[in-house]
């Protein structure tokens, strides 16, 4: 078997609740590529951010039964396709209520009952980490460097921003200025600053709307310093 068997059908753990697992968890590194074990139909893409089960898809196969994929960090496939055994859907995290990078894999049988996946297990590990694309990586190693980011700006930010608030009030007073006359400049800068660093830390999606924001305050900022 490719990946290990981290967590068994019908597990207890305290992580749990004491709820017995519904499904099996294989042990693989964030942003491994993930492949459809059988035929079938996507029939549910989900997101609970930070809850449950993160990011999963939910695959109706061929034979009836219902294939369930969480905690991944990418989805590569809509609701309504058709999938073919062995077809890339996306990439493995650690999103949702999760201690870990891995994959929880469920299945249900055509009557909605929780069964057993265990008998496919080994087919499920040998359907993940092959073939990357080069386009689909470039979203990996966007969250592997926004979380890198996240631990060096939270960690630096104090032996920046102090100096760089000397060196400023520094300035200011050699130029005959108090920092109480800018206070609404200086603010206005370090907010901008500030969210220029938050920017870094969060998905691609969210960087749009978040450099509008830094634009609109650059603009103020000039506007006020004029």
């Amino acid at each position: 078997m490719k990946f290990r068997l981290s967590s068994e059908y019908g597990e207890l753990s305290e992580v749990r609740n004491m709820v017995p697992h519904p499904g099996i968890d294989f042990a693989m590194p964030e942003g491994t590529e993930l492949r459809s074990v059988m035929n079938g139909v996507v029939e549910r893409v989900v997101d609970f951010g930070n809850k449950d089960l993160g990011k999963g898809i939910f695959v109706r196969n061929d034979d009836g039964t219902l294939s369930i994929y969480d905690h991944m960090s990418n989805i590569k496939v809509k609701v309504g396709e058709h999938l073919t055994a062995g077809e890339s859907i996306g990439f493995s995290g650690n999103t949702g209520n999760s201690t870990g990078a891995h994959l929880h894999y469920a299945m249900k049988n055509a009557s909605g009952q929780w069964v057993d996946p265990t008998p496919v297990a080994e087919k499920v590990s040998n359907m993940s980490g092959n073939d990357y694309h080069f386009s689909d990586i470039g979203g990996v190693l966007l969250d592997k460097y926004n979380k890198f980011a996240d631990k060096v700006i939270g960690a630096e930010m104090n032996m920046v921003v102090k100096p760089a608030q000397e060196t400023l009030q520094d300035w200011l007073i050699s130029l005959g200025h108090t920092l109480t006359d800018l206070m609404p400049e200086i603010g206005t800068g370090i907010t901008i600053l500030a969210g220029i660093a938050i920017m870094f830390t969060g998905n691609f999606p969210k960087y749009i709307t978040r450099w509008g924001f830094a634009m609109m305050g650059v603009i103020s900022w000039i506007l006020l310093a004029k």
